[in-house]
């Protein structure tokens, strides 16, 4: 009696050094933070924004998505306006750094954390590559 051994494909191109194929996502994400009440992306955040476009640029049929949040001081409206601000900032940078624009998509999440231990940490964006 004959056995076959099916093997996947996916692992012995990557064995072969074909590890970036462009249909593979890495399913990465890098979190931006926010000074409080802000969408303005400072210094440190710009490095990781940069870093995330390269990491994009290696993947170009992964779809790139930037999740703003904000901490629990404020309204609900205010918290959802300030966490798509934080998003679409992010995303503007992403697109200046070369991703296309086709490849983003943006969405606020409002207040995410418990008061007040959390504060800074839901004070973010997170990029998140692949699915």
């Amino acid at each position: 009696m004959r056995r076959s051994i099916v093997l996947s494909a996916l692992p012995l191109l990557a064995l072969a050094g074909c590890a970036n194929l462009p249909f593979m996502h890495p399913d990465r994400s890098y979190v931006i933070f926010f000074q409080p009440n802000s969408a303005a992306v400072r210094a440190p955040g710009l490095s990781v924004i940069t870093k995330a476009a390269k990491v994009a640029a290696d993947y170009p049929l992964s779809p790139v998505t930037v999740s703003g949040a904000a901490d629990t001081v404020g309204s609900t409206p205010d918290n959802i306006k300030l966490s798509n601000a934080r998003a679409s900032a992010v995303a503007t940078q992403l697109i200046a750094d070369g991703v296309p624009a086709t490849r983003v998509s943006t969405q606020g999440l409002g207040a995410v954390g418990s008061p007040p231990a959390s504060q800074q940490a839901s004070r973010t964006a997170t990029i998140t590559i692949g699915h």
